[in-house]
């Protein structure tokens, strides 16, 4: 009795640190894959709002992990993958292969919230909810 009920225990608190802790790959893909838009930014512990130019930045993830970036009416397309263990979404564009790594802070089917430390060390936070598609 008590080895099941060890065993109970143990599986309980795996199923729990996954769940409260980490995203498995395939939950990952459920969640980003969709099309995004930012909500607003935080630079420095201030929050702004998108400019009237960025009104209309996208992100799209797909499920064959392409990803496509819509910033100021220019057009990125591009690869993604994610680091469960680390948290980290790497982006790589196609064309020039830069790559950015983003830090997935939060991820829910109705948020997305994604750190990125510049060159030179500067931190933004980008808050991003999914767009309605009608």
């Amino acid at each position: 009795m008590r080895t099941a009920s060890t065993f109970t225990i143990i599986t309980l608190l795996f199923f729990f640190s996954k769940t409260a802790f980490g995203q498995t790959n395939h939950n990952i893909d459920s969640l980003i894959c969709k099309e995004w838009k930012l909500v607003y930014y935080e630079e420095g512990g201030e929050k702004f709002p998108p400019s009237k130019e960025q009104k209309n930045d996208r992100m799209i993830f797909y499920i064959d992990h392409k990803v496509k970036s819509i910033e100021v009416g220019n057009i990125q397309n591009g690869t993604w993958k994610y680091d469960e263990t680390n948290k980290i979404l790497s982006v790589v564009d196609n064309q020039t292969k830069e790559k950015a790594n983003l830090k997935v802070l939060k991820i829910t089917k109705d948020e997305c919230i994604l750190e990125y430390k510049d060159p030179e060390g500067g931190i933004i936070k980008m808050y991003m909810k999914p767009v309605i598609q009608k």
